[in-house]
């Protein structure tokens, strides 16, 4: 069992069959996929199939439903090709999964769509909702193997740091998007509290100048009459 994991681990990790998704979340997704589902394999060989009704001995794995190493290829096929394939190749990845999970509810087609919904990298990807379909299957413990209870628990536990780091992000926008408002409103007060200082002042000018024409005037009269008398 550990020359198959060794093997498998060598053939599926390598950069040339593309395997390895890029960026920190996928990577890390994939290897710890990887190393749940060798741990596994080692120790209980097949594991894969079964209604999502059924307890870990009562799962069929007849008629070849899946091995440990084909399960394995399964999921990391599925997530590379979510996270690396074009558009079209993740939509046509996703609609798949989600397809085969509504008409056939099995616990393996039910964990794919989870884990599909928690793979980030294309446009159906949505932590919440992986957040509660793996805790779905996490509660349903007796349905599960051990090795696919650590798979859940592992990738519920990015999900819920990812959603975590996103309410806090969040929380950091708003918090800049009020003090951007309330600057916006504490410029707009100063505008207007300086707007409304130069109409005042604009009104005092215009009061004094009144003042002063109608000083300038008494004064003109004044000299008129001075000057008349001093004529006659």
């Amino acid at each position: 069992m550990a020359d198959r994991a060794a093997a498998t681990e060598a053939g599926a990790g390598t950069p040339e069959d593309g395997s390895q998704a890029p960026g920190g979340l996928a990577r890390r997704a994939a290897a710890l996929a990887a190393a749940a589902l060798l741990i596994g394999g080692c120790a209980s060989g097949p594991w894969l199939g079964g209604a999502a009704d059924e307890s870990p001995e009562q799962r069929d794995f007849s008629n070849g439903a899946a091995v440990d190493m084909q399960g394995l290829n399964l999921y990391l096929e599925m997530m590379r090709d979510l996270v690396q394939g074009d558009p079209v190749t993740q939509a046509i990845t996703f609609r798949d999964v989600a397809q085969s999970a509504g008409n056939a509810p099995t616990t393996t087609n039910r964990l794919k769509l989870a884990l599909a919904y928690a793979t980030p990298g294309h446009p159906a990807a949505d932590p919440a909702e992986a957040q509660r379909r793996l805790g779905e299957l996490l509660a349903a413990g007796a349905a599960l193997l051990p090795e696919e209870r650590m798979l859940v628990a592992i990738h519920l536990e990015e999900v819920e740091q990812r959603l975590m780091l996103d309410a806090q992000a969040e929380q950091l926008r708003q918090e800049a998007e009020s003090a951007r408002v309330e600057q916006n409103n504490e410029n707009s007060r100063r505008l207007e509290a300086a707007l409304a200082e130069n109409e005042r002042l604009r009104e005092q000018l215009e009061e004094a100048q009144q003042k002063l024409n109608a000083i300038t005037n008494i004064e003109r009269s004044i000299r008129e009459r001075e000057n008349g008398a001093d004529t006659e």
